[in-house]
């Protein structure tokens, strides 16, 4: 595979940067962005967000042209290969309040709200904002930032430890197709990892077995029962909750294999997530063939620092993204992101949907 170029979308395509292409917002654009959102929050303020996605997917065509223009090109073509950096988001940081420190806090304001509304009508334009019944119950706009007790771990919310690269919810069968950064405060410039896939070299011989049912990748810990149990909670009680996380106990106690790339071979699908998959398959080539396209990751990584109002798209299927290692303060001025996750097609997760939202997908 050679490396990754930006195509030529329209006028207004994505720069080259040393971390990611981007799109720069002009004054001009930021300003009716931050207009629109005011407008949408003021139709209906009692109202979450989350119950009011298919209005603000209407309302997201108001966005500024060169923006749809740019999202767009991206959504159909899948160039530029990866994703790429919005800058310029109206994002007041003095206004988003502390951040939160205990994975339950749900961050509430209208500087917060105006960071949701961006994330899930930039989001509406590419595909349908959705959430997992196994995450945070089933909340559609997370936030990322680090908790007290979680350093060494592989969630979003360690430090200490290297937040190894992944393709989200690599294991899911409805894993995202997009995933969406918003960036809230990031003081110390704690870098997002980012490398797409066009970047890679493969052998022929191991791009072949990367296509076959070779390779075992187990749910990570945040959708685990347990997990929920001891930080947000769920509903133990109800029957469909129960299925989701009795199907996440099946996926880690009977995995099916699975390839790790699929679709067009000449622009392939990737899913990996080095840190929940089985390195002994009993299989030596499988074993090879893994070792070599995670070692071609690791070369080819590269450092994005989202800062406030910088929004980094990862297509989830051709790109991976973890986080450098960093000392957290828990003080209230540490990286925060919010996160949205959006799919192509809600339609194939039919009688699969759940929450208040309808849009928990088991």
């Amino acid at each position: 595979m050679g490396q990754m170029t930006t195509a030529v979308l329209s006028s207004s395509s994505p720069d080259d940067d040393d971390g990611a292409p981007r799109i720069r917002l002009t004054e001009e654009e930021a300003a009716a962005i931050a207009v629109l959102v005011d407008e949408v929050l003021d139709e209906d303020p009692d109202t979450p967000l989350e119950l009011r996605v298919e209005r603000l997917e209407v309302r997201a065509h108001e966005l500024p042209e060169r923006l749809r223009s740019v999202l767009a090109g991206f959504r159909v073509s899948g160039r530029p290969y990866g994703g790429f950096v919005i800058s310029g988001l109206p994002v007041d940081e003095g206004g988003v309040g502390p951040t939160p420190t205990d994975y339950t806090d749900e961050p509430r304001g209208r500087e917060v709200d105006r960071a949701g509304c961006v994330l899930l009508m930039i989001g509406s334009l590419l595909g349908d904002p959705f959430s997992y019944l196994t995450q945070q119950r089933g909340r559609m706009i997370l936030d990322v930032f680090p908790v007290d007790g979680h350093e060494d771990s592989q969630l979003g919310s360690s430090s200490t430890v290297l937040l190894e690269w992944h393709n989200e919810d690599a294991f899911h069968p409805y894993r995202a197709d997009w995933i969406m950064l918003l960036g809230m405060r990031n003081h110390d410039r704690v870098p997002t990892m980012f490398a797409p896939l066009q970047d890679l070299e493969l052998k022929p011989e191991t791009r072949e077995l990367l296509f076959q049912d070779r390779y075992v990748i187990k749910p990570d810990e945040s959708h685990t029962a347990e997990f929920n149990a001891d930080t947000t909670g769920y509903d133990n009680d109800a029957e469909v909750v129960e299925e989701a996380f009795a199907r996440v106990r099946r996926m880690n106690s009977d995995p099916v294999r699975v390839p790790i790339l699929s679709g067009d071979p000449q622009a392939p699908f990737v899913r990996l997530d080095p840190a929940f998959m089985e390195r002994d398959l009993g299989d030596p080539q499988a074993e090879h063939s893994l070792g070599e396209v995670i070692g071609q990751f690791d070369e080819r990584i590269r450092d994005v620092v989202l800062g406030p109002g910088e929004m980094l798209i990862i297509d989830n299927l051709r790109a991976v993204h973890g986080r450098r290692p960093f000392k957290a303060r828990y003080d209230g001025t540490d990286r925060w992101l919010r996160r949205i996750n959006v799919t192509a097609d809600l339609r194939k997760t039919e009688g699969r949907r759940f929450g208040p939202h309808g849009r928990a997908v088991i």
